[in-house]
């Protein structure tokens, strides 16, 4: 579905409660509505942006204990893996668990259920996991324990967990690993690579991400944005509370209609939603700034790579089913700003921050 159809059939709901053709009539114009172009170096002072030093901390090692971890957390998903109905609960391993949570003797909101609970993850409160070890699948445990104080909702009360482990999840071992996999790795150690080889890949992306952030941490810091477009502003304004709220809210209702809605006046309002917005418009601000001094575009087989990628890191059934959901000026735009994003970091300086400097 296009986002203008979306906002559309948003618009025919809120007739029902707002009413008349003024409501679809303002919901068309504002979807229609064109975002505003605008030169960045006209509100911004740039920095000098090429050559940066930044200093980041090395990327996360993988260890064996971390892999080992993530292995067992895949296994224990499966639906094909055969738990083990004896043994004994030891710090560690992975348990299928019913519980029954009272109050004063009277079961509590949100405290039962059935779970898959890693003994020492502080999934539950405090007392929780600890009590559970030892226990032997198949009994039955009351645990006696107190809410933390600034737990929300059942702050400092005291409460009785009525716990049964129903089954253990095995060692990780070859027939496991089958099984979990339906067959796809037969054998423990080759699991184990696979998992350790997502978790690099996973380490170097957030590593790189960091590098990302602290590069534009310090570009935003040496250079300075005059004042923001006020027309990309409004629109973005408008853009957000039509998502938010309905399409034409601003325009639909009086000061006084607003001001009795939300407790504050539409200019206060305004303000509030400006400030939300803020941040993001300043980093395209600033990215924007640099291509233009830089003469950065995204050509038509970068658009093309860069619907690929997206399609696939955001879960898009294909490139097409993306461009439904955005248009071409909206993926350009984001796309031209990972570009300038990898040129500032094949520009910069990166310190790596060992051990004993970040002390």
């Amino acid at each position: 579905m296009k986002k203008r159809e979306y906002l559309l059939i948003i618009a025919c709901v809120c007739t029902l409660f707002w009413g008349g053709s003024e409501m679809i009539a303002a919901a068309e114009e504002e979807t229609e509505a064109e975002r505003p172009t605008y030169t960045a170096l006209d509100y911004v002072i740039l920095g000098e942006y090429k050559g940066m030093t930044v200093q980041v901390e090395p990327q996360s090692e993988v260890t064996d204990d971390d892999v080992l971890d993530e292995a067992t957390k895949l296994v224990s998903n499966s639906d094909a893996v055969e738990w083990l109905a004896e043994g004994t609960v030891q710090e560690g391993d992975y348990v299928d668990i019913t519980y029954v949570g009272t109050m004063d003797g009277e079961e509590f909101e949100g405290g039962s259920g059935d779970y898959i609970l890693q003994i020492g993850s502080g999934s539950f409160i405090e007392g929780f996991e600890e009590g559970l070890i030892g226990v032997v699948v198949g009994d039955t445990v009351d645990l006696e324990l107190t809410f933390p104080e600034d737990y929300y909702g059942l702050a400092g009360q005291n409460v009785v967990f009525t716990v049964t482990v129903n089954a253990l999840l095995p060692e990780l071992s070859d027939n496991v690993v089958n099984a979990a996999t339906d067959g796809e790795y037969v054998g423990k150690e080759s699991f184990l690579t696979y998992v350790r080889e997502c978790l690099e890949e996973e380490a170097e992306e957030n590593w790189e991400d960091e590098v990302s952030d602290v590069i534009y941490e310090k570009l935003s810091s040496i250079s300075e944005i005059t004042e923001y477009p006020q027309e990309l502003m409004d629109y973005e304004v408008n853009q957000w509370v039509s998502n938010n709220y309905y399409p034409g809210f601003l325009t639909q209702n009086s000061d006084e209609v607003i001001e009795n809605s939300l407790g504050m006046t539409k200019d206060k309002f305004i303000e509030q939603v400006e400030a939300v917005l803020q941040p993001s418009i300043q980093q395209e601000l600033l990215l924007m700034a640099v291509a233009e001094s830089e003469g950065i575009e995204i050509s038509e087989e970068e658009y093309q790579d860069g619907l690929e990628q997206y399609a696939e890191f955001y879960g898009f059934d294909s490139p097409d089913v993306l461009e439904t959901y955005y248009t071409e000026t909206e993926l350009n735009r984001y796309f031209l700003m990972d570009k300038v994003c990898d040129f500032l970091k094949e520009n910069a300086v990166i310190e790596i921050l060992y051990e004993t400097e970040i002390e």
